[in-house]
């Protein structure tokens, strides 16, 4: 008799088997076993089956990070249902528009913070249920009705190949897009068993999915309600973290905190980080500062991780400005604009084949037909190889200019500012004037204690990366506005690329023969 297929609820739910008496998921002073988990799952899934949910149903969480959302998705899983993780943080209008989009049956969410926008998600969906995780005046309490099942386990409702869940993607540049996963997973390296994860960024994103991992390998989740770089640090030393997920952006709040130096990380193993291009000066800074622990990984929502540097390659820093190399089980190739294979070197889209890549896109079948194809996802992503197999990312094909005949890249713009050593974020955007003609800028956050203009940057730059890549003008922000994903909000930086500077509270900026 074949072996059953592999699925990603069941992993998660054998993880939580292992040593049912150890200490599952943290939450402030809580400390919850993983038998705690374990019944809290069952309870939850017969609840919401009392509700009349089941096969094919789609449950929406609208949540920050709570052990009860975070054992939600794996209870509405078992019953078969099609579960969507919404950013809490996200804009009311959006909100409501990605959770009819999702079709939700059944809306999960938190009374703390939450409920305004879960009764604007009621009022524009009348027919989907209303749950809240914990007491409310709004909907029903889903805590209190499971605490009347039984802990006693559940059977699986679903089937390996249906749709377990509908997770968005970062929606810089327009509405995110649903990608499909399925609850078949196949093998991939497990974290080791034991670890303990530092879970600080959103749930609806990649801290996520290595949350669940975590608890599949027997390990623990360590939740924190958002990002605070002293709380970070702070929970490290306490509860001796092995694992945590810090996008660049997060990863220098760390580095630039005046508790790092006295603060003992020496139990961290694997910081992992992800989502836009680091400053190769920072990572060397972290590395000195943290160890050998930087762990860098090129993914995308569609297929999970593609390529990886780990901590010895982040000793070479020919290989900081790089992405790694792919996974034993991922190919990477890099095309032009008539699909043919580019030699090492040559800057084209980047296409992956994975066994970990979507299912498709959500109610989108032309836009999965463009994007899979022939088993390659085509991920919109510009990038090349070297000889010895390492990505370079340029950027998204989207932010790409033409700047007089000339492609322009993000890189192209944004790593002679990060080589600055008053510069600690760069972002390029693109923006396209009234005659039609494209004209890059860029967006910078100063290092703390430097004194860098705006003026000073632009000559920095038209130095370093010469006149046709070098930036029509440079706006010295406070910090970079991010999507729900934690990623450059391109639309937000084009407005402030066209609004008027000087004025208070206004970003510092300065253009070309200014």
């Amino acid at each position: 008799m074949a072996e059953a297929e592999p699925t990603y609820t069941a992993l998660v739910l054998a993880g939580l088997e292992q040593d049912p008496g150890r200490v599952a998921i943290r939450f402030g002073e809580a400390a919850l076993t993983a038998r705690e988990c374990l019944g809290a799952v069952y309870r939850t899934a017969r609840a919401l089956e009392a509700a009349g949910l089941g096969r094919g149903d789609g449950v929406t969480v609208l949540s920050g990070n709570r052990p009860e959302a975070l054992l939600v998705r794996p209870a509405a899983n078992l019953l078969g249902c099609r579960v969507a993780v919404l950013h809490p943080d996200a804009p009311l209008a959006e909100l409501v528009e990605l959770a009819g989009f999702a079709g939700t049956s059944a809306l999960v969410f938190d009374p703390v913070g939450c409920s305004a926008a879960a009764a604007a998600i009621g009022r524009a969906l009348p027919s989907a249920g209303l749950f809240a995780l914990g007491p409310s005046a709004l909907g029903t309490d889903l805590s209190a009705l499971a605490a009347e099942h039984p802990p006693e386990p559940v059977a699986p409702r679903y089937r390996a190949r249906d749709v377990m869940a509908v997770r968005f993607t970062g929606g810089t540049t327009g509405r995110p897009k649903g990608v499909l996963r399925r609850f078949a997973r196949p093998p991939r390296p497990r974290l080791p068993g034991g670890s303990s994860f530092l879970l600080c960024t959103a749930l609806c994103h990649g801290g996520g999915t290595t949350a669940d991992l975590a608890l599949a390998a027997g390990g623990t989740v360590v939740l924190q309600e958002d990002f605070a770089a002293e709380a970070v640090l702070a929970a490290v030393e306490r509860f001796r973290v092995s694992r945590v997920y810090l996008p660049p952006h997060l990863l220098y709040q760390v580095l630039d905190h005046p508790l790092l130096p006295v603060t003992d990380t020496g139990s961290l193993r694997r910081v992992t980080y992800t989502g836009c291009p680091p400053s190769p000066r920072r990572l060397a800074e972290a590395t000195r500062r943290l160890g050998r622990v930087l762990h860098q990984t090129y993914g995308l929502t569609e297929c999970g991780p593609v390529t990886r540097l780990g901590p010895d390659e982040h000793l070479d820093p020919r290989l900081l400005t790089t992405a790694g190399r792919p996974f034993p089980d991922t190919s990477v190739r890099i095309l032009d604009e008539d699909g043919a294979v580019l030699p090492p070197g040559r800057t084209g889209e980047i296409c992956v084949r994975t066994p970990t890549a979507m299912a498709g896109y959500w109610r989108d079948p032309e836009l999965t037909a463009r994007v899979l194809r022939d088993g390659w996802l085509h991920t919109g992503d510009l990038g090349a190889l070297d000889a010895s197999g390492y990505l370079t990312v340029a950027g998204r094909r989207d932010p790409m200019a033409i700047v007089a005949g000339h492609n322009v890249f993000p890189r192209d713009v944004e790593e002679p500012l990060r080589a600055h050593p008053g510069v600690r974020e760069a972002v390029m955007v693109a923006t396209t004037g009234p005659d039609g003609l494209e004209r890059v800028h860029a967006a910078v956050v100063a290092a703390p204690g430097s004194r860098v203009s705006a003026e000073g940057l632009l000559r920095w730059a038209r130095e370093r990366a010469g006149a046709r890549c070098a930036p029509d003008s440079v706006l010295v922000l406070p910090g970079i506005p991010l999507t729900g994903a934690g990623k450059p909000d391109l639309v937000a930086l084009r407005e402030l690329v066209g609004g008027p500077a000087g004025l208070p509270g206004a970003p510092v900026g300065a253009r070309r023969g200014v």
